[in-house]
């Protein structure tokens, strides 16, 4: 995040107040269908082509820090092993014997220098998965053992974090992360740690969870206290990126300004953390904004200068989701991790954001309620809501538009607006 790219959003932003209609020449969006968020058929293309070709967070490297340890993942609907190799790399296999299927590990976390099923113990190694001994193997005929060796998803990492894709021919993660990695850079990632987790089921397709995180236009609505909003929605300078990836960067409101000592919008400087522990090197503006970045499909992540929580949204079914919030930091001085008890300012942080989300939570079950009703025929989107529709674009591409009945796709219009 250097100085161009700063000067480019406060460039855009001035923008974006300045504006009386969407920018000349912007499309207009049609209506999205209510069935991608309410239908079985658009659930279960998403299930065969989109969560089996996209790359999502399983983890970070602290994980897993020696050579044999493990952890499983379910997320992705079929379960998963993630493992560093003897050679200190990590590498993920599907969960399943190759002889009748039961799972290689049982333990959600654990270390091993073999991998073996506890039915008939069929063993693997943990560098290429490939089967290293059988039991009683007399007993088959031609019995292949290069065949049955565990099979494998792609795995790579960023930032600390570790990411799978089913798809073993997906591009590389680095290409695909792509330009959205220069949000990222000076927030130290890989040399964050796990500060706290919380998770809820909400009853509510994904993207409605999802959607609720990629636009400011509910801010002032929703998580206005006393008739004050913290953000002004008018500024929000947003970027497009390749591959689904977004940002939104909001400036502070008016009365949140005066609170906080600031002269203007753009009166971008570090300000107090109350005694936390920060991060080097983050650029002002990131104390006098909302920043965050999406990472396409479910992760976002609002960016702060002493750390973030990632808000990961995975589908139950249809009309169900799994929100997790987890949050990174700097760990105290001298400490490779949090505490279990945490400081009165890291409770207090918790308590703050907990509530933003219990906000936002309280309206996903309302809405996905009213999205089932014929009364809803279309979802309208605005210029301030392109996010949503560079998401739904990309679920689109993932799918492949020919898969996808006329009717529930989204017309490909984002292209000319997405930095390359």
């Amino acid at each position: 995040m250097d100085e161009q790219l700063i000067e480019r959003i406060r460039l855009d932003m001035s923008y974006e107040f300045e504006r009386t209609a969407p920018p000349e020449g912007f499309p207009a969006f049609h209506d999205i269908p209510t069935d991608r968020h309410t239908g079985q058929q658009f659930h279960d293309l998403e299930q065969d082509h989109l969560w089996t070709k996209t790359w999502v967070i399983a983890g970070r490297v602290e994980d897993i820090p020696e050579p044999g340890d493990y952890m499983t993942f379910d997320d992705l609907g079929v379960p998963l092993l993630v493992v560093r190799g003897t050679d200190g790399v990590i590498r993920c296999f599907y969960n399943t014997c190759q002889h009748r299927g039961a799972p290689v590990v049982r333990d959600d976390r654990g270390s091993a220098r073999r991998l073996r099923c506890q039915y008939h113990s069929w063993t693997y190694e943990i560098d290429r998965g490939s089967l290293i001994s059988v039991p009683d193997e007399r007993d088959f005929v031609d019995l292949d053992w290069h065949e049955r060796c565990l099979p494998r998803a792609k795995c790579d990492t960023f930032g600390g974090f570790v990411f799978v894709n089913r798809d073993v021919d997906a591009i590389p993660l680095a290409d695909w992360i792509g330009p959205m990695a220069e949000m990222l850079a000076p927030f130290r990632a890989e040399d964050l740690r796990e500060v706290y987790r919380e998770s809820r089921i909400v009853p509510c397709n994904w993207k409605v969870t999802a959607e609720a995180f990629l636009e400011v236009y509910h801010f002032r609505h929703i998580h206005s206290h006393d008739g004050v909003s913290v953000l002004d929605n008018r500024g929000a300078a947003m970027g497009l990126y390749p591959h689904g990836h977004s940002r939104m960067i909001t400036p502070y409101s008016r009365q949140n300004l005066e609170r906080s000592g600031l002269s203007s919008w753009d009166d971008w400087k570090p300000l107090n953390q109350h005694g936390m522990r920060t991060i080097d090197g983050v650029p002002g503006m990131v104390d006098c904004t909302s920043t965050a970045v999406s990472i396409f499909p479910n992760t976002i992540i609002p960016l702060g200068r002493i750390g973030f929580p990632i808000n990961i949204f995975w589908p139950v079914d249809k009309g169900t989701t799994r929100l997790d919030w987890i949050y990174y930091a700097l760990p105290p001085e001298g400490d490779d991790q949090f505490p279990d008890e945490l400081s009165t300012e890291w409770q207090d942080r918790r308590a703050v954001y907990n509530q933003i989300m219990a906000e936002d939570e309280m309206n996903m079950a309302p809405m996905q309620r009213s999205m089932e009703s014929p009364a809803l025929t279309g979802i309208p989107i605005n210029y301030q809501e392109r996010r949503i529709w560079h998401l739904h674009e990309e679920i689109d591409r993932i799918i492949g538009p020919d898969n996808i009945p006329a009717e529930l796709r989204v017309e490909p219009l984002l292209d000319p607006y997405v930095l390359r």
